[in-house]
């Protein structure tokens, strides 16, 4: 069963960078190869979230 869409943050050259992701199985330790990831990574924590939002509106 996969979680809910969530935000992610990452220091990447130096700058905090947000991402979207939800893990593949609930069940399993949450780790990299555990994670689907929507887009890619931004500056801007609110547009990884309302990406968040939107997906988990829209159930995928």
């Amino acid at each position: 069963m996969k979680s809910k869409w969530k935000v992610t943050s990452n220091i990447i050259n130096g700058q905090k960078m947000y991402g979207v992701y939800r893990q593949l199985d609930v069940v399993e330790v949450d780790h990299s190869g555990n994670r689907e990831y929507a887009g890619g990574y931004t500056s801007e924590r609110e547009a990884a979230e309302v990406v968040a939002e939107e997906l988990n509106k829209e159930g995928r």
